[in-house]
């Protein structure tokens, strides 16, 4: 059975983030260019949260806030769940799909 490891490759890639206190527009303009529907929030090394396609649907166009004057921390979703690359991808996908404790510290 494949790890989360070996599903993601071998190869070293740095994620796409971006900082809390960078404007939404700022984060939206990074998905855009590297054509994602997510990017972690980081704040130095720690993961502070995940910034999507859904948070910017749900909280700045239904609620008409503006892109270019909201931060990210405004919005993003803090509570992001996680797992190690060791974990088989079945382990994984049980992990989110129990939505158990394995939030991010």
């Amino acid at each position: 059975m494949k790890s989360v490891k070996q599903l993601l490759g071998d190869k070293q890639r740095t994620p796409l983030s971006v900082a809390p206190d960078d404007s939404v527009f700022t984060a939206l303009e990074m998905m855009a260019k590297y054509d994602v529907g997510a990017l972690l929030v980081m704040e130095g090394t720690h993961l502070a949260g995940i910034f999507s396609e859904r948070d910017y649907a749900r909280k700045i166009i239904l609620q008409g806030k503006s892109s270019r004057e909201t931060k990210v921390r405004e919005i993003m979703t803090d509570k992001v769940l996680c797992c190690k690359p060791e974990l088989t991808v079945d382990e994984a996908m049980a992990i989110m799909s129990q939505n158990t404790s394995a939030i991010c510290q």
